[in-house]
């Protein structure tokens, strides 16, 4: 019996992808629920397993090709005595008739039943740095560090102040802090290491010109293009903004993370109050079905994460009952999955409601594009200095400032109001997430 292994449709809104690496070779026996291949689809690299085994005879599409859903890529046999050769001949006239200028490909089955059984598509936020970024771990003045780098800076015995970081803004990351404890410059305790005072960072905009270049999209980029021009062309955006006093935050924070063991960001301490308040006003934990509106008990969070190709929104589902470190704990490990392509389709296929932070570049003010279904997006902005008026007097603060773009087929303006000025409170008054 000849057996079509069809290149799989592992996101609702896939339609090509790139085989990665094959697992199996011609003559490999496999059995059902193997993994035979590692697929790019339009969102992650994921692993393909088979529904029917056999024998691999053939290989028809090898690994680093782009492959269209619905083309044959293998082909199986369970006796050995098939007409191979014609088989693969037929398969080679079916994949000439899927490529691209020939028949558009039918969504394949898996395709169809992820459609049913998770409504939210691809992710179409606001270009978004991983959230485990989102608030840079100030050990002491001036010293702007990643969490991971923190992390891995307490573990070598890294002073932090003696280390000059590369990151964006001056940022000390990862490989900035392995540099310094392969060099042994920045031991704690070393002779002026406690005053080493990190150099302000050059801005890196000078460079030799160079030749104009055509680069070709990606198919997650080609993805992410369709997605927004989709959303902003079909959905009536309207925006509310919000400021925030975010003193009390900031202290809470770094009050926190004194805790031996514990790294919150000012994200999670949003993933948090974000949950918090859908479940005061279900009608922004929702998505639009067309010709009705689906309210979720849930929140289940979408967190834009950027990745080498675009961006990502892994979830952090049910987060409204989850504490800080279980939040923190789970963002992180989402945002490492979803940089290193690990992301499984039900990481990354569903949610109620996505944040988009860019805080972590210092960015004032922005808005951001509504991941369809969805009826909304939170866009975060960077905390700065800035003077408030507190008591009738002007004195320093903090301020953060937040815009929640919102889908006016589902939300009126006064429940997206209503909405921010719960999020507003619980963020001021923060100890009320430490419940």
């Amino acid at each position: 019996m000849i057996i079509e292994q069809l290149v799989p449709a592992k996101s609702p809104t896939m339609t090509e992808g790139t085989i990665v690496s094959w697992r199996v070779k011609p003559g490999d026996k496999v059995k059902s629920g193997d993994v035979i291949a590692e697929i790019q689809s339009d969102k992650a690299v994921v692993e393909w397993e088979v529904l029917d085994g056999g024998t691999v005879a053939e290989i028809l599409i090898p690994a680093g090709t782009m492959a269209q859903v619905n083309q044959v890529a293998a082909i199986f046999t369970t006796k050995g005595d098939e007409d191979v050769k014609a088989a693969v001949a037929k398969a080679k006239e079916t994949n000439a008739k899927l490529a691209p200028g020939g028949a558009a490909p039918a969504p394949a089955p898996a395709a169809v039943a992820a459609v049913a059984a998770t409504p939210v598509p691809a992710p179409v936020a606001a270009p978004a740095a991983a959230p485990a970024a989102s608030a840079p771990a100030a050990l002491a003045k001036g010293v702007r560090v990643s969490p991971v780098a923190a992390k891995i800076a307490s573990s070598l015995g890294v002073d932090l102040r003696a280390v000059k970081g590369t990151g964006p803004d001056g940022r000390i990351v990862r490989r900035d802090v392995e540099a310094a404890a392969k060099a042994g410059t920045a031991k704690l305790g070393a002779p002026g290491g406690a005053a080493a005072k990190p150099e302000k960072p050059k801005l890196k905009v000078l460079r030799a010109d160079g030749a104009n270049s055509d680069v070709a999209m990606t198919p997650m980029r080609q993805i992410i293009g369709k997605r927004l021009l989709e959303a902003k062309t079909t959905i009536p955006h309207f925006y509310v903004s919000e400021s925030v006093d975010a003193g009390a935050l900031v202290a809470l924070r770094e009050q926190v993370n004194l805790l031996d063991g514990f790294k919150v960001t000012v994200n999670d301490l949003i993933v948090r109050a974000s949950a918090l308040a859908l479940r005061a006003h279900p009608k922004l934990n929702a998505t639009f079905q067309n010709n009705s509106i689906r309210y979720y008990d849930s929140a289940d969070i979408s967190v834009a994460v950027a990745i080498p190709d675009g961006l990502i929104t892994p979830i952090v589902t049910k987060a409204h009952t989850k504490n800080l470190k279980q939040i923190g704990d789970e963002v992180r490990a989402l945002a490492k999955k979803a940089v290193d392509g690990k992301l499984q389709p039900a990481e990354f296929q569903g949610g109620s409601f996505t944040i988009s932070n860019l805080g972590m570049f210092g960015i004032a003010e922005f808005v951001a594009i509504i991941n369809p279904p969805q009826v909304a997006i939170l866009a975060v902005a960077g905390i700065k200095d800035e003077p408030v008026v507190k008591n009738g007097a002007v004195v320093p603060g903090k301020v953060m400032r937040l815009t929640l773009s919102a889908d006016h087929r589902a939300v009126d303006g006064a429940d997206a109001a209503a909405f921010m000025k719960t999020l507003r409170e619980l963020l001021e008054a923060p100890a009320t997430l430490l419940v």
